[in-house]
């Protein structure tokens, strides 16, 4: 989309995808399903693989234990989101949103059938965005039953600390609502910090929503993993979503599979190469563009200027 949505003449910096290509393990993976012409509807075996590959790359990388038979599919992440906030807030409740935040995420709760409080957020002394913890205090009293968590935060770059994970969690804890984490930029973050799974520290409270397609470069698959660590969301969720509801795509559940389980070496690469890049980025402002402001990213692989100096 990114490459082929305008002309030859524009330079496009608009969609989240990276242009570093495939992991030879996804390659591998895709190039011998269609060998085997594995292109019809998905099956039993192939989310379960995804579900172990998953569970084991977040017990690894996040430090996040969960089994398998908590792992659900959904065709990307904005989907599994909205099924969550239909499905498992108080019917009809107010859905809020820490922004800035990625776009698509308004429409999301629209298509929710739900109204939308947005809680903005500001600027520490460092630059940092935070969220108004007191805006979100009052949007669960006015009634929000949920709060759209993006963690790793797309656009700030920010990966919230524990102490801020925490605090958001036990808000919406104590006034009975829900925390619907987005954390498809999980495995991109830089620094020895890591990233905090929110259902580490509350899995009755979170549903998280996640998938390999922003770290692996396989959003067109359309394949997500909504983790389920509740057990009478379980109920709810397999209650509803028969096979012909799921809507997941073959290939995108053998590539998530392949990503997760054998493509940790190839991310460990990119990784590096984020990272030289955000010191690049770093630099070249620095020396050429002196009042343009730049934090460099926590996690992700975008980065954000302000010209307003």
């Amino acid at each position: 989309m990114k490459w082929n949505y305008y002309g030859e003449d524009v330079l496009p910096a608009w969609v989240a995808e990276m242009d570093y290509g495939l992991a030879p393990s996804v390659t591998e993976a895709l190039h011998a399903a269609v060998d085997r012409g594995d292109t019809a509807y998905f099956y039993p075996e192939a989310e379960l693989a995804v579900a172990k590959a998953a569970c084991g790359f977040w017990a690894e990388r996040l430090s996040w234990e969960v089994s398998s038979d908590q792992v659900f599919s959904a065709p990307d992440v904005i989907e599994g989101i909205r099924r969550a906030i239909i499905h498992l807030t108080r019917s009809g409740s107010p859905v809020a949103m820490h922004t800035p935040v990625y776009y698509p995420f308004f429409s999301m709760v629209e298509r929710a059938g739900r109204e939308l409080i947005e809680i903005p957020s500001g600027v520490d002394a460092e630059g940092r965005y935070r969220i108004d913890i007191d805006s979100l205090d009052q949007a669960f009293s006015n009634g929000a039953g949920s709060l759209v968590l993006c963690n790793p935060w797309n656009p700030t770059g920010r990966m919230l600390t524990s102490d801020e994970v925490s605090d958001v969690v036990n808000l919406a804890k104590s006034h009975g609502a829900r925390v619907i984490a987005d954390e498809i930029h999980s495995a991109l973050t830089f620094g020895e910090r890591g990233h905090i799974a929110a259902a580490r520290l509350d899995p009755e409270t979170v549903v998280t929503v996640t998938s390999a397609s922003k770290a692996w470069n396989l959003p067109g698959l359309k394949c997500a993993q909504v983790v389920l660590t509740k057990e009478e969301d379980i109920v709810v969720w397999t209650e509803y979503f028969s096979a012909e509801k799921v809507g997941v795509g073959t290939f995108g559940l053998l590539a998530n599979s392949a990503a997760y389980a054998d493509g940790g070496d190839w991310l460990d690469d990119v990784r590096g190469l984020l990272e030289s890049n955000r010191a690049l980025l770093g630099d070249l402002v620095s020396a050429l563009l002196p009042e343009v402001v730049y934090r460099s990213p926590e996690a992700t692989y975008l980065a954000w200027l302000d010209f307003r100096p």
